[in-house]
């Protein structure tokens, strides 16, 4: 079902240990809550992890790529677009708050 190489398998086994012990100690100091929800959302990430470690490790993994290539370009495009609409914008705002006074 999962095929991952040893080093996806090291990295698994020590994030999920750890992750536990963080749990366990949460559950300790605050008892059991919301933020349990966010420790199974973290685990599943660990197994992306664990996934992406594989496909560097072996290769083969085309569509996983175009899915990590998305990822690494949306900050850069977030980024730019909100240059843009402040350089637009911004001088407006700034220009109105002076006539303010």
């Amino acid at each position: 079902m999962l095929e991952f190489t040893t080093q996806a398998w090291v990295y698994l086994i020590i994030s999920a240990l750890a992750t536990i012990i963080a749990l366990g100690l949460s559950i300790y100091n605050q008892g059991f809550g919301l933020y349990i929800i966010a420790y199974v959302i973290y685990f599943f990430m660990l197994l992306l992890g664990a996934y992406n470690i594989s496909c560097l490790t072996k290769g083969e993994c085309e569509t996983w790529s175009w899915f990590v290539t998305i990822l690494s370009i949306l900050p850069m495009i977030l980024i730019i677009s909100m240059s843009i609409y402040i350089a637009v914008v911004g001088k407006d705002i700034i220009d109105n708050s002076k006539n303010v006074k």
